[in-house]
């Protein structure tokens, strides 16, 4: 394969990479939209998007492994290459977490928890604005971008902690909805999760600009 070829497939990777972040992100979006509207219709459509996103990533990943195996790239390139594969990974997890957003809005539609279903939405927000600005950064290749990006997570934390709390402490009032509480916990936690995964993510913008293994926001166990 030629040079120019090469670069050809290396953009068509970039473009893929950005098509799959943009399609999480539209699903996060919607399964927020789910959650406060108790739209159950909208929450089943992010369901059934999952296996787009699955074959998104499985599609880049492959082309990936070909570049890799049949050119031998060295140096950036090939750290580009390992990067976007990983990068699809965290994408596609992203995406399994936006589901158990739409889920919980289908499961809870009933359910009256305003403060915490306030605080879900404010989390999926987060982790839509730092999913964007990730790609971003990842497309301009800022790593200071990919950094302040990466900051957001404290919040989500925040708010996630936060949440656990008051479900806690209503649950001393509301223990025959302990299984609703649950899953409001367990959402809170995807979505903390969700962000830790845009955080991986910058994290792999470094590694592909700067060639140094960084962690962002370690967190303590």
């Amino acid at each position: 394969m030629h040079r120019s070829s090469f670069n050809e497939e290396l953009a068509n990777i970039r473009t893929s990479l950005v098509a799959m972040a943009s399609r999480v992100e539209e699903d996060l979006r919607k399964a927020v939209q789910a959650l406060r509207e108790r739209d159950e219709a909208l929450a089943l459509s992010v369901k059934e998007s999952d296996s787009t996103v699955n074959a998104m990533q499985f599609s880049l990943q492959d082309t990936a492994a070909v570049l890799m195996a049949t050119q031998q790239p060295v140096a950036r390139d090939l750290r580009e290459l390992v990067s976007a594969i990983r990068l699809a990974d965290n994408l596609e997890r992203m995406g399994d977490y936006a589901v158990h957003l739409a889920r919980t809005a289908i499961k809870l539609k009933n359910a009256q928890w305003p403060v915490q279903f306030s605080l879900l939405g404010e989390m999926g927000e987060r982790g839509c604005a730092m999913l964007r600005a990730m790609i971003d950064a990842y497309i301009t290749q800022d790593v200071d971008a990919a950094i302040s990006c990466a900051a957001l997570d404290i919040e989500v934390d925040q708010m996630h902690h936060q949440l656990m709390a008051l479900t806690m402490e209503e649950l001393r009032t509301r223990t025959e909805q302990a299984s609703e509480a649950i899953k409001i916990i367990r959402t809170s936690g995807f979505l903390e999760r969700f962000a830790d995964h845009v955080t991986n993510s910058c994290e792999l913008v470094i590694y592909i600009t700067q060639g140094r293994h960084t962690e962002l926001n370690e967190k303590g166990n």
